[in-house]
């Protein structure tokens, strides 16, 4: 925790340091710096309020109500946020959820945040696939919920950590690809709080998904 603070405060304090050292800058260097400067900034709130979150989540005191959900509004509300983001990535989006309601117990704040931080994360890694795709099904008194690419995955290494605090895969050293290693951590304890489970599964271009189970209610 204290390398992942340290890390965006020292990149902040030498753009700091810059702007006070450098009198002669130009109006266009000093607006690059200072927008640098404000994404720095947001980044670390950013990650101050996932460990916050975190810590939370993790407390013994810790409950989320749960009351009767529909997933298919959840699931289309969560791909609508994200639609425009994904046409202009490029992507073929496949989305396949049925019409008849699929209800579970859980909490529709904890549910657009985990699947956020889902189709965030295919969108980061697995758009060099081109697709993008979820899947609401049910099956054996449960109802799934499987957000999936085919882009080039998480190798077999990495798979079973993925799930862990502050664990990130080699590409977050790319800032292309940097992530806090909080958002799947976050993602597996509420889903757990639903009473519900999370898996991975990936084949590198073949297919990679996020699938979340809960039980399925009929009443």
């Amino acid at each position: 925790m204290s390398h992942d603070l340290k890390t965006p405060l020292t990149v902040i304090l030498g753009y700091v340091e810059k702007v006070k050292l450098n009198e002669v800058m130009t109006e266009n260097e000093k607006k690059v710096l200072m927008i640098r400067l404000h994404e720095k900034v947001l980044n670390l709130t950013g990650l101050l309020n996932q460990f916050f979150d975190l810590v939370k989540i993790e407390s013994d005191d810790y409950v989320i109500p749960l009351s009767k959900l529909s997933l298919n509004e959840v699931c289309r509300k969560n791909v609508l946020e994200f639609y425009d983001l994904l046409l202009a990535k490029g992507l073929h989006v496949e989305v396949d959820i049925p019409d008849q309601h699929l209800y579970i117990l859980g909490n529709e704040d904890a549910l657009n945040r985990i699947f956020n931080n889902l189709i965030s994360n295919s969108i980061r890694y697995g758009s060099d696939g081109g697709v993008f795709g979820l899947t609401l099904r049910e099956g054996d008194g449960a109802v799934s919920v499987e957000i999936w690419d085919r882009g080039k995955g998480i190798s077999e290494i990495h798979q079973d950590r993925v799930f862990d605090r502050l664990y990130t895969l080699d590409d977050a050293r790319n800032p292309k690809f940097q992530g806090s290693g909080l958002g799947l951590s976050i993602s597996k304890r509420l889903t757990e709080e639903m009473k519900g489970t999370i898996h991975l599964y990936s084949k590198p271009y073949e297919k990679t998904s996020f699938t979340c189970i809960f039980k399925q209610i009929t009443y």
